[in-house]
């Protein structure tokens, strides 16, 4: 397993909260890794896991690797709205993480 695990191709992230939340999620992935712990993969149904996925997707494609993803402004942006993805209440996006298991992961001591 090597790098691409855990990262995206970082260049067609353009604003700082996605490069945040990538990096978050590929910073405990690689402790993870080198613990030999399972990774972490946010489902489609968050709207990061569905960035990570797609712009994944998209980078296979000449067209995609041209295009920016981003949370605001984008083609990422229209197909958060039309997926259903796009929440603005903070009280919506926490009862969603939790619904999927997924609140406090980033509060878990594993070393």
């Amino acid at each position: 397993m090597g790098v691409k695990t855990f990262t995206i191709k970082i260049s067609s992230l353009d604003k700082h909260a996605e490069a945040m939340t990538t990096g978050t999620l590929a910073g405990l992935n690689a402790v993870k890794y080198a613990m030999g712990m399972k990774l972490l993969t946010l489902p489609r149904s968050l709207a990061t896991g569905d960035l990570i996925a797609f712009a994944n997707e998209m980078s296979k494609t000449s067209e995609g690797r041209k295009m920016r993803y981003t949370f605001a402004g984008s083609v990422f942006f229209n197909r958060m709205k039309a997926e259903g993805l796009y929440l603005e209440n903070p009280y919506d996006i926490k009862v969603k993480v939790k619904k999927l298991g997924l609140d406090d992961i980033f509060n878990l001591r594993i070393v």
